[in-house]
């Protein structure tokens, strides 16, 4: 089980494309700004070890690659990956879609679903 991440929404974000932008700035941003291969003798301690084990990913917080990413390309993804329907948005437990506004207001769980296609073949 995931834990809840808090997190500000500025006032006037009430259509999906606004929360994505949003959304997708801020990660953006927060990517960019991290070191590229960071410390050199960075080591884990057991309770971020176990920390990282309990939300599925461990890793240092550094990045690979010292290429910065480009807000406006990865805004647009995002947004054609929601067109695609890649992944759903939930406020609370109420699917937003893409031309019906809505309004946010503190204490509203955003949920953000990733859809898998699955593809396979069936051998007789």
């Amino acid at each position: 089980m995931l834990e809840l991440q808090t997190g500000i929404i500025p006032d006037g974000v009430d259509s999906v494309e606004k929360l994505i932008t949003c959304l997708v700035l801020e990660n953006v941003r927060e990517y960019n700004a991290k070191a590229v291969d960071a410390l050199f003798f960075r080591y884990l301690t057991q309770p971020e070890y176990e920390d990282a084990l309990h939300s599925g990913k461990v890793g240092f917080g550094d990045r690979k690659n010292e290429k910065q990413q480009n807000e406006q390309q990865a805004v647009d993804n995002a947004i054609q990956c929601f067109k695609d329907g890649l992944y759903r948005i939930l406020i609370n437990e109420n699917e937003i879609t893409e031309n019906v506004p809505f309004e946010l207001k503190e204490g509203d769980i955003l949920t953000f679903i990733r859809l898998t296609m699955l593809a396979g073949r069936r051998y007789i």
